[in-house]
């Protein structure tokens, strides 16, 4: 389980937003017709994190080869569109989607170390601890990743930055 929340989804995600930057700008022309500021994109990206976080589709993916394939590809997928879109999505909507996918992450790891049961049927419950750890410890990289560009793009770091 933590494999799946601090590795394998965080991994799938960068090797599409790859994907994103060797397609060059041409994959974002492609997208321009319905992907107006990134919002398309951007909102696929929070329903498939949002998705992936519910314990019964981890189950779902372990038991079901299928399950399994589309785990990778959503994601896959999710990294390529939000690589294609960052740019054009400007300061405020990426803001509203960092705090919010963020305040999600940790929230949904929080719940995922103190519950008191075990949520995924196929993992143990120690290991529901060190996921919602690792999705902590995400939500906390990203935000901090996002922040000095967003700090430059605002023109908050002024030359220095």
């Amino acid at each position: 389980m933590a494999r799946h929340m601090g590795l394998e989804f965080p991994l799938l995600f960068i090797v599409g937003w790859l994907g994103a930057s060797a397609a060059g700008p041409h994959l974002t022309r492609l997208l321009r017709f319905w992907n107006a500021k990134g919002l398309a994109a951007l909102v696929y990206t929070a329903l498939v994190t949002a998705f992936w976080m519910i314990p019964a589709t981890l189950d779902l993916a372990v038991q079901y080869p299928t399950m399994g394939v589309i785990k990778v590809a959503s994601w896959i997928v999710a990294g390529l569109l939000v690589g294609a879109s960052w740019r054009q999505a400007g300061l405020v909507i990426q803001a509203f989607f960092i705090f919010n996918w963020c305040w999600m992450t940790i929230a949904v790891g929080v719940i995922y170390q103190m519950a008191p049961q075990q949520l995924c049927s196929v993992y143990l419950h120690d290991e529901q601890w060190y996921a919602g750890a690792s999705m902590i410890f995400w939500a906390v990289v990203v935000f901090l990743l996002w922040v000095p560009g967003a700090l430059k793009g605002a023109n908050l770091l002024g030359d220095a930055g």
